[in-house]
């Protein structure tokens, strides 16, 4: 019985010691990466998630509201209301500059997860790409609209196919999201990345550091 006592008063001095450190800890960074009407995409250190009013991330951030001005969100006990790029820690923060670095792939890519009018996406950045080009598989995903959209003749691998002309409503890349990108829907099944070409990298700066490109934007 006092073996038993003496095992279950350390491991309640070990859970107590566990209490203390966890809540040393800083909260991890929240910011905001993007805005739509009644959506977020929200980005920590652990996560980037694209939530609706309602749901709670798996890292305990839950959206309570969001349009293209600002999202509330709850988190650590807490109710936040941030802008575009805020972030949430012990204090609030807006960054001068919001800046991404993408690191050169074994094939000598740049390849990075974004999202296009908050549809998460691969994206192959392509300078040789004069806009944002998509499969028309991926935009019957996102639910794109292009029965009324012009149409143009593009080289592809495959030979010579019908795109169509469009405008975007948002392009995000980390934490730099822009409205109004130009893109082309090329019917069928590629490209299998949306290339991110350069109606969106006109928009940024571009440098090259040793295999990491970076992408920034000043505010």
């Amino acid at each position: 019985m006092r073996l038993v006592r003496a095992t279950l008063s350390l491991l309640m001095v070990k859970l107590l010691i566990w209490a203390n450190i966890a809540a040393a800890q800083p909260l991890a960074p929240v910011e905001v990466l993007a805005l739509f009407k009644d959506q977020a995409m929200l980005r920590t250190a652990d996560e980037q998630v694209l939530l609706k009013v309602g749901q709670t991330s798996p890292g305990g951030i839950k959206l309570n509201a969001a349009d293209e001005r600002g999202a509330t969100v709850e988190y650590a006990g807490e109710t936040w209301q941030l802008e575009l790029s805020t972030r949430v820690a012990a204090s609030f923060s807006s960054p001068a500059n919001n800046e991404v670095r993408i690191n050169q792939d074994p094939n000598g890519q740049y390849k990075m997860r974004g999202a296009i009018n908050g549809h998460y996406v691969n994206f192959l950045i392509d300078t040789g790409a004069s806009g944002v080009a998509l499969s028309g598989t991926q935009a019957r995903r996102m639910g794109l609209d292009t029965s009324t959209a012009p149409t143009r003749m593009v080289q592809t691998a495959q030979g010579m196919t019908p795109a169509r002309l469009v405008t975007l409503d948002q392009v995000t890349v980390g934490s730099i999201s822009l409205s109004g990108v130009g893109a082309i829907v090329i019917d069928g099944d590629f490209p299998i990345d949306v290339l991110l070409g350069m109606t969106f990298l006109n928009r940024v700066q571009m440098q090259n550091e040793a295999g990491v490109l970076v992408l920034s934007v000043t505010r």
